[in-house]
């Protein structure tokens, strides 16, 4: 159950980022930031959770995810600001530390819930684009 949650959750919340990337150019910076942000801590523990599951190596489930999670928070920002790219990049990386660390820790129920409370976000961030979308 994990497993497919964490993929299942995995997929939207890349969609959801990358659509982030991809079609609000032209929302302002602080929402696309705002976005991005909710985005990539609850990405970061379900896609680093699906690495660890399959792979079985924490170290991957740190690296990998914070690497596709923050690059394209990275790529988004037209005025870079060093500011926020360490903002997502912490905001990520303590998504990544606490998914890592919850595999052992604690009952794979209560991490599931965790997960699917994670997923809806994921679904409600998405249904918010597509407003903001269509209100342009």
């Amino acid at each position: 159950m994990l497993l497919i949650t964490s993929f299942v959750g995995s997929i939207i919340g890349f969609y959801v980022c990358y659509q982030t990337v991809v079609k609000m150019h032209y929302v302002s910076n602080l929402i696309r930031m705002r976005v991005c942000m909710l985005n990539s801590m609850s990405l970061a523990f379900i896609f680093a959770m699906l690495i660890e599951l399959t792979t079985g190596s924490k170290s991957l489930a740190v690296v990998i995810p914070v690497v596709t999670v923050c690059l394209p928070i990275v790529f988004m920002m037209k005025p870079f600001n060093v500011l926020d790219m360490v903002e997502a990049c912490i905001a990520n990386l303590m998504s990544v530390s606490m998914s890592v660390m919850l595999v052992g820790m604690v009952d794979h129920s209560v991490i599931w819930a965790i997960q699917c409370i994670l997923v809806l976000i994921e679904i409600m961030l998405y249904l918010a684009l597509l407003r903001k979308m269509r209100l342009r």
